[in-house]
């Protein structure tokens, strides 16, 4: 049996690089990036610490600042560590990877595409007024990565993809869009992994508030039985996705 079966079925938050960024440390420490090198003098030991263990692969940063808030722990809450960390990590926004996971599973990865991309998940993803929910500005691609059936979109500035077991789940999930965490198919997410996702979601561009009164209507996928509205752009490089979650 696998391991991520065992694990609790309990929101993971991860951090990392990503995959074509490299670092270089020292007095000097130096990551080389998609679209150059990146100086930081003096760096911290946090920041260190975390950039050694992101460079590797997702990674939970409470085991570097214990304490380490998540997306929806206000700023006046966080600790002076994860204030620091987070403070040196806000410049590198745009060669860091955000995942998110249900126990050991990884579910949903949000990759910076631009040197100017910024994520910043609202802590609270329901619309106003509740019950309006969301809509994809673009629909989720779905293919296949080896034995990985992996829905995938693309923005500007992030691409965001879901995987693993519960991504189709996700995938109506969000498309139902309500503040409720009830899919309208079947299966069932832990409330508390809707409301990351959506957030994340949100963040990164995929979705976007429904007016008031405004017809959800989508088409389905007929491979998946998902709900999707066509679209013929399929990425040109495939991200390796998250691989195993680290620590």
């Amino acid at each position: 049996m696998r391991i991520d079966r065992l694990a609790a079925r309990e929101l993971g938050e991860f951090w990392s690089l990503r995959e074509d960024v490299t670092v270089r440390f020292g007095r000097r420490t130096v990551l080389r990036t998609p679209w150059g090198e990146l100086c930081i003098y003096r760096p911290g030991s946090l920041l260190c610490e975390a950039l050694r263990r992101m460079q590797l692969g997702p990674v939970s940063l409470a085991n570097v600042a214990p304490g380490f808030p998540g997306y929806d722990v206000p700023e006046r809450e966080w600790n002076d560590a994860s204030r620091e960390l987070l403070g040196a990590l806000d410049p590198l926004q745009h060669v860091i990877v955000r995942h998110l996971a249900i126990g050991a599973s990884p579910l949903l990865s949000v990759i910076p595409l631009s040197r100017h991309a910024t994520f910043r998940p609202p802590p609270d993803p329901v619309p106003s007024p509740p019950g309006d929910g969301f809509r994809p500005l673009e629909e989720a691609v779905p293919r296949r990565l080896g034995r990985d059936l992996v829905f995938s979109y693309e923005g500007r500035a992030h691409r965001v993809e879901l995987r693993g077991p519960d991504a189709p789940k996700l995938l109506r999930h969000l498309r139902a869009g309500d503040g409720d965490s009830r899919p309208p198919v079947d299966g069932r997410l832990p409330a508390a992994v809707v409301r990351a996702a959506r957030a994340y979601a949100a963040a990164a561009g995929p979705l976007s508030p429904v007016e008031y009164g405004e017809n959800r209507s989508s088409a389905t996928d007929p491979a998946s039985g998902l709900p999707m509205i066509r679209t013929g752009d399929v990425l040109p490089t495939e991200h390796r996705g998250p691989g195993p979650l680290t620590t």
